[in-house]
């Protein structure tokens, strides 16, 4: 039933995009679309239909070949692009599956795999790639994960951190939340 003292939202169009941040023997995974000038991490929009998560790991395997895990929720960014048109970006950590890397036509030019120290500072990757990739770097800074179906839950305004520890091994391992943690000042994407 709608509520009548509630007026109808306005039509504008928001776009949902997911990317990843994998970190492989101490090297960053990103890629550069051919409509691109920059590299990012792999990442694309959500389908209908289509989770957060599922889109990641979608994206991921159709632009790089590499099966991935979703861990923690790194950033979120919302772009205001005109009256009409926004975008919502969400950022995750990843950790390795399977698959060799590759690039992938036709929408994908080419691949690199990047040591850290290089990527967080390369201006040839995008800066929001950069942030995230350095989010990812510290230690899996992000939001726990939720046993919520919904998916994630930070309960939280956007652009606001929680830390989450990571275990396991050089491909970021098994993800356990730690909700102890406070939020952190948020970033001001």
């Amino acid at each position: 039933m709608v509520d009548p003292a509630v007026p109808p939202l306005p039509p504008p169009h928001t776009r949902v995009g997911v990317g990843g941040v994998l970190i492989l023997n101490g090297r960053a995974l990103v890629n550069r679309a051919v409509y691109r000038s920059r590299f990012t991490v792999p990442s694309g929009y959500v389908e209908p239909g289509e989770s957060l998560e599922e889109a990641v790991v979608r994206e991921f395997e159709e632009e790089t070949g590499v099966t991935v895990r979703v861990g923690p929720l790194l950033l979120t960014r919302h772009k205001v692009i005109g009256e009409n048109e926004s975008d919502v970006y969400f950022a995750f950590a990843l950790a390795y599956v399977a698959g060799e890397p590759s690039a992938r036509p036709p929408e994908i030019a080419e691949f690199r795999l990047v040591p850290l120290d290089e990527a967080l500072s390369a201006t040839w990757i995008s800066e929001l790639s950069r942030m995230a990739i350095r989010l990812a770097h510290n230690e899996g800074d992000g939001w726990p994960r939720s046993s919520w179906k919904g998916g994630e839950a930070p309960g939280r305004a956007s652009e606001a951190f929680h830390r989450a520890e990571r275990e396991g091994g050089p491909a970021g391992g098994r993800f356990r939340a730690d909700t102890e943690q406070k939020a952190s000042a948020g970033t001001g994407i």
